[in-house]
């Protein structure tokens, strides 16, 4: 009898910038799982372990696993909010540009699908958000003005957001300065699109 060659596995999946993403450890057997069962609560506190990682290649992973947890779930508990934000704020200043990209779109798609239920926990973000502004690769700098953006229109009162954002508009690094601007602009800019004020 002769024996049919074994399928060939697939290629690992490999995101953005090139951090490649080992979701098996976090996404036990692929099985979606509700927010509220205990085991995907463990995984999520892994997630924020691993975000903390010494090692960058770890950190990496762990970003882009969290925002892979994130998608997979129909409902975010204020509770996993918190968690992940615990995970994004040292991410945000981390050396890696990879981790800090991921940390920017996982910020960015959190206050997507929690608008102002963010609002607790956004605040914390505020610092790390400010040096991203004047980031030295546009990208991230960009990255950092379109969360900026939707932090002041969605998840925390416009006032607050610009507030938060007023030691960048006299900082010493000028894209910090110039991206300030911008993101003042463009919220002013969404404010009157959608037909609301500055308050």
């Amino acid at each position: 009898t002769v024996l049919a060659p074994a399928p060939a596995l697939p290629a690992p999946l490999r995101a953005p910038g090139g951090c490649q993403r080992r979701l098996d450890r976090w996404t036990p057997r692929g099985r979606p799982m509700e927010p509220s069962d205990q085991s995907s609560r463990d995984d999520l506190a892994e997630l924020v372990a691993a975000a903390q990682s010494k090692d960058v290649r770890e950190r990496c992973r762990a970003v882009q696993a969290a925002q892979e947890w994130v998608h997979t779930r129909e409902a975010l508990a204020p509770a996993a909010a918190a968690s992940l934000i615990e995970a994004i704020r040292p991410a945000l200043a981390d050396s890696s540009p990879k981790v800090v990209q991921g940390a920017l779109e996982l910020a960015g798609t959190l206050v997507e699908r929690l608008g102002d239920a963010l609002s607790p926990h956004f605040s914390g973000l505020w610092a790390p958000i400010l040096e991203r502004l004047g980031d030295a690769k546009p990208s991230l700098r960009e990255r950092a003005v379109e969360l900026a953006v939707s932090g002041a229109t969605l998840a925390v009162p416009t006032a607050e957001a610009l507030d938060a954002l007023r030691p960048g508009f006299e900082h010493r690094n000028w894209r910090t300065r110039e991206s300030c601007l911008l993101v003042l602009a463009r919220t002013l800019a969404a404010l009157e699109a959608g037909g609301a004020s500055l308050s």
